[in-house]
């Protein structure tokens, strides 16, 4: 891979790749109309979902097939996940703007999946800084990656299940 496209010129890549995504399907909402509104959200959390499948799956395609490319992905993990974050922010962005124009339509337990995922996103993307990291020893950071990347993984999961 080039090394030109590594770390943050990744996330800016990737991010710009995550508004342009997001933002061709704005002219066609209609804000006004919750279905529309559930639409964009939902549109918002495909895009961010092969950032959660990179970032999930990068370590375990380093055992199973190690490559220079899988190893490129390894070592920029970090940065597809904080792309993940991004993505997950215009996600929640269009999930604040309904739950303002349209009201709460989500059930408590999902609303409570919902916030855990939430905080384990803001957690992790906060410990990828070391200015935050330092603050753990490297046993706790580990726990906290590991378990939130499984929960992340769990949650659209278990809403794709449960609609089905």
């Amino acid at each position: 891979m080039a090394r030109s496209l590594e770390s943050w010129r990744l996330v800016s890549v990737l991010a710009l790749a995550i508004g342009v995504a997001n933002g061709m399907v704005l002219p066609s909402a209609d804000f006004h109309s919750d279905h529309d509104t559930e639409r964009v959200i939902l549109h918002s959390v495909l895009c961010a979902l092969p950032f959660l499948l990179v970032a999930f799956t990068a370590s375990s395609l380093a055992t199973l097939w190690p490559s220079r490319a899988i190893r490129w992905i390894l070592s920029n993990r970090r940065y597809f996940g904080l792309a993940f974050a991004f993505a997950m922010a215009w996600h929640f962005a269009f999930v604040g703007y309904s739950t303002i124009a349209f009201g709460n339509h989500v059930g408590a337990s999902d609303l409570t999946l919902d916030i855990v995922g939430l905080c384990f996103l803001i957690a992790m993307t906060l410990t990828s800084f070391r200015r935050f990291a330092r603050r753990l020893v490297p046993t706790d950071w580990r726990r906290l990656h590991k378990t939130g990347i499984h929960v992340l993984w769990f949650l659209p999961t278990y809403f794709y299940l449960e609609d089905y």
